[in-house]
């Protein structure tokens, strides 16, 4: 049977705990760079300016946005290994598992709606909707590719895009009568809960 949409929020909030304290970890092996600290420090005070009306907002986002791009360019190591956990966790392990973290302790597996064995193109379709996994992606290469105002514009329409989808599959599941999600949808696929026969 189909999932409630309690559990698969529990669950989803379980794995981004879990994915969050393993990037966490993760981060400490990763050689830090000085400037990146150089450059928040640079941050936090051009944000105090901003606050105290020292600049104008205009000043405020174009020297933000170089700032910006600039720690994202010193950070690409760190973004690269973060996009690999987040595909070995959210693509991989589902193929493999039938289920991340959260959804096995709440009991949840995730299946094909034609029974057959999930593969990377359902499992990466789930990972863009819920994870932002393909926003992760682009902003690797953006922040090589464009101009930091270019950037921060992007960014924020991908992170806009990002929440409308997330927002979007969580009222679907919660009205749905068949509780599906968009990347249930999309990715025709379906969270079953294995505490509930049908």
């Amino acid at each position: 049977m189909c999932a409630n949409a309690s559990k698969r929020i529990i669950a989803y909030i379980i794995d981004f705990i879990f994915i969050s304290a393993i990037l966490m970890i993760v981060s400490y092996f990763i050689p830090k760079n000085s400037n990146v600290e150089f450059l928040n420090k640079d941050i936090n005070d051009l944000t105090e300016q901003a606050l105290n009306g020292e600049i104008t907002f205009s000043s405020y986002a174009s020297e933000y946005s170089n700032y910006l791009s600039s720690i994202d360019s010193e950070n690409v190591v760190y973004n690269v290994v973060s996009v690999i956990i987040i595909i070995i966790y959210y693509v991989i392990i589902p193929i493999i598992f039938k289920a991340t973290l959260g959804q096995y302790i709440m009991k949840l597996e995730i299946t094909r709606e034609d029974a057959k064995k999930l593969n990377i193109f359902n499992t990466f379709i789930r990972s863009i909707v819920v994870d932002g996994l393909l926003y992760s992606i682009i902003t690797i290469f953006l922040v090589q590719l464009v101009s930091s105002k270019i950037y921060l514009i992007s960014l924020i329409i991908l992170g806009f895009i990002q929440f409308i989808l997330v927002i979007t599959s969580l009222f679907m599941i919660l009205y749905r009568h068949d509780k599906k999600g968009l990347q249930d949808i999309l990715s025709k696929s379906v969270v079953i809960d294995n505490e509930v026969k049908e």
